[in-house]
């Protein structure tokens, strides 16, 4: 029998040498990434209700939610000439008083069956949707056709509605980023109904007869669309969206046409446009210039492109202004997306006393990348990986898959849109991204707008021998100056 100690000194003596390969750290080498898995989004279920109403349903029995949504066609775009904020205004009111319910009755009636109801209008379109648990599916439904149908527009709440929307309008006129965004949309769109910008007039001269004009000839059956994502199916909530929804008749009104393209303001060259916003530490850059639509062939190029040189936090423009020369806390770049072509732009904060030495950084990496560093194959292949990477993630819930699909149905996209994306990502060559890139980005042809402490960045800014037009906030122009009257001196 071996003694303890001799087995202890057998276990812990010495060894025959081991080979380097066996004892090497196997964090010193990264491991290969694993296949990609199938993935195939889920397919909706369709179906249309007796009054014309298409019906788009995706299944998610994970959890007992139910979440419903109505969504029209008519957004701010439906706004009568001189009356920006109508369609938003309208939505707002909906929820704060219908069929005999003031704003109290409708959260009460919420509360009781636990469910959630919201209302809202953007620019392209408007909605109303409740979420709910499926077995009180009935009762949500009879709750947001109530407020969809028959809202009361009561005018004390109407009137509360306003001073909230006048205050948000004093808050916006003071704050950089709203300023931008604001000054940028009338830059970008002109006189068209994304440059339309809501404002105290228009909301002091509004009325509840307005808002029940609109409603009457905007919210029909023939704009909308009904999609239903969570534990139901089709067999199920068909028939209660029959009974709930079936029965609304109303003719609704013919949507006006959108605004020709050739209606869009389009830059003869580049320009520098600044609203002085006295006392600010940072200004609020954009850059850009309109690059197409959802639509175009290379779209998914640009995509990429885009990723490689702006969209991404490792984009060459936010390691460059952020990381290199710490001037920013990030910056990114993309397109807006709606019925008009997609307004391309590179956006950020930027420290002050940079702001001239950021403009042209950004338009030196545009410039580079059009030329002496044009996209690599690694870039394009990290973009790609990270779209490829994350797409299933956007449809992780049905919510995701059911605002895809509004936007297929509301734009007349193609159907497989979606379920395409993924092939025609992984076919974008290099070739085909730095061709989409330079087709659409010019250097020579972009907006700039700049918000800032204009006695601090005028005269950098100069330096950049750039036109320069100083604009008051919503891109309205400076009022004229008259010259002081001649003065005489007096005589004894």
């Amino acid at each position: 029998m071996i003694s303890i100690s001799l087995a202890l000194l057998l276990a812990c003596g010495p060894k025959a040498p081991v080979s380097p390969a066996v004892v090497a750290n196997p964090r010193a080498t990264m491991p290969e990434p694993l296949a990609p898995r199938p993935f195939e989004l889920p397919t909706p279920a369709t179906a249309t209700l007796k009054n014309g109403i298409p019906v788009v349903v995706v299944e998610n029995h994970e959890v007992p939610l139910v979440y419903v949504n109505v969504v029209l066609r008519s957004g701010s775009w439906t706004d009568p000439v001189g009356k920006p904020g109508l369609a938003a205004a309208t939505f707002d009111l909906m929820a704060e008083g219908a069929g005999g319910m003031d704003a109290a009755a409708l959260s009460a009636a919420q509360r009781r069956i636990g469910a959630s109801l919201s209302t809202g209008a953007g620019s392209d379109g408007s909605y109303i949707s409740i979420s709910c648990l499926s077995e009180k599916l009935p009762e949500a439904l009879d709750l947001l056709a109530t407020v969809l149908i028959r809202p009361d527009f009561p005018e004390s709440e109407w009137e509360l509605l306003r001073k909230k929307r006048l205050q948000d309008l004093a808050s916006a006129r003071n704050d950089p980023r709203s300023i931008s965004a604001r000054t940028w949309a009338v830059l970008s769109y002109g006189n068209t109904y994304l440059g339309h910008l809501s404002n105290e007039e228009a909301f002091k001269a509004m009325s509840t007869a307005d808002l029940k004009a609109w409603h009457l000839a905007n919210v029909a059956p023939r704009h909308a669309l009904v999609t239903v994502g969570g534990a139901t199916s089709l067999a199920e909530i068909t028939p209660l969206l029959d009974e709930k929804l079936g029965g609304w008749i109303r003719a609704g009104d013919e949507l006006p046409p959108l605004p020709s393209v050739e209606s869009l303001p389009a830059p003869a060259q580049t320009r520098i446009f600044l609203v002085d916003k006295p006392g600010a530490t940072q200004s609020n850059l954009r850059v850009g210039r309109f690059v197409g639509s959802r639509t175009d062939p290379d779209y998914w190029a640009f995509e990429l492109a885009n990723l490689a040189i702006g969209g991404m936090f490792t984009s060459r423009i936010n390691m460059v202004l952020r990381e290199e020369k710490g001037w920013t806390y990030g910056s990114r770049s993309g397109s807006d997306e709606g019925y008009l072509p997609g307004r391309w732009a590179v956006s950020a904060s930027v420290v002050r006393e940079a702001t001239a030495d950021s403009v042209a950084e950004i338009r030196k990496q545009l410039a580079d990348s059009l030329g002496e560093r044009p996209i690599t194959q690694e870039e394009l292949d990290y973009g790609r990986g990270y779209m490829l990477g994350t797409w299933p993630l956007r449809f992780e819930n049905p919510g995701s898959l059911l605002g895809e699909t509004t936007k297929i149905w509301r734009y007349g996209l193609a159907e497989d849109f979606l379920s395409s994306t993924p092939d025609k990502l992984r076919a974008v060559t290099l070739e085909q991204a730095q061709a989409a890139w330079s087709k659409h980005v010019d250097p020579g042809m972009m907006d700039i707008l700049v918000v800032g402490d204009a006695a601090v960045i005028r005269e950098p800014l100069q330096a950049l021998g750039l036109p320069i037009v100083e604009l008051l906030p919503d891109a309205k122009p400076l009022p004229e100056t008259k010259p002081l009257p001649e003065t005489k001196p007096k005589t004894r």
